[in-house]
């Protein structure tokens, strides 16, 4: 993980100025779920594009901005499986379900990293994809611990149980699942963020640890 660079230094948003964004983004969301996108086609990671969009530019993109970025960033790869109309709506409305996510996960790093709840907190791309770890934080102790954020919900929970026959890397440090339930989490506009009460449940978890 040495080798890796923490995206956090590419970034100048604090947690506050994507707050503020957010309340002004509308979520909207397609109940179309193409059988064949959502299981076998191999799309390019969501993620990268995502990450690539608020270091070049320096803000978190809305839904559709989003998606046009991931399709312009994606074009010769997306136009080389011909997807048929049917099939590029469930596109779309997959990465439309999966940007609310993208933005938890940068945000709450975001508010770890600028509380100092803890020596340290990273991530990377690299780390994400292959490891399947959110982010990486780091006690005063140099204990290092991966947390992995997902959401408590039935699409979610199907969606984690398909995802464990995917074989990932395993790294040399303890990796802990940190769930979100909408009931009683913080609101932001449209969206659903990670917040105090999920810090007190990585302590425990590092307190359990160490």
């Amino acid at each position: 993980m040495n080798h890796l660079t923490n995206c956090f230094d590419a970034i100048k948003l604090t947690h506050k100025d994507v707050e503020n964004q957010l309340r002004t983004y509308p979520l909207t969301f397609d109940r179309t779920r193409n059988k064949k996108v959502e299981w076998q086609l191999k799309l390019p990671m969501f993620v990268v594009p995502f990450y690539n969009y608020v270091k070049s530019r320096n803000t978190i993109p809305n839904q559709k901005d989003f998606w046009l970025f991931y399709v312009s960033e994606n074009k010769d790869y997306l136009t080389s499986l011909n997807l048929t109309t049917e099939e590029k709506i469930g596109v779309r409305a997959r990465i439309f379900r999966t940007y609310p996510s993208l933005v938890r996960d940068l945000h709450f790093g975001l508010y770890i990293k600028e509380n100092n709840f803890f020596h340290s907190v990273f991530y990377n791309e690299f780390l994400d994809i292959k490891y399947g770890i959110d982010l990486v934080i780091e006690n005063a102790a140099g204990i290092k611990i991966g947390l992995n954020l997902f959401t408590k919900t039935r699409t979610a929970e199907f969606a984690r149980t398909v995802k464990k026959y995917r074989p990932k890397r395993s790294v040399d440090f303890n990796c802990y699942e940190i769930p979100i339930d909408f009931m009683g989490s913080k609101r932001c506009g449209d969206f659903f963020l990670y917040s105090e009460r999920e810090i007190q449940s990585i302590v425990e978890i590092i307190q359990k640890t160490i």
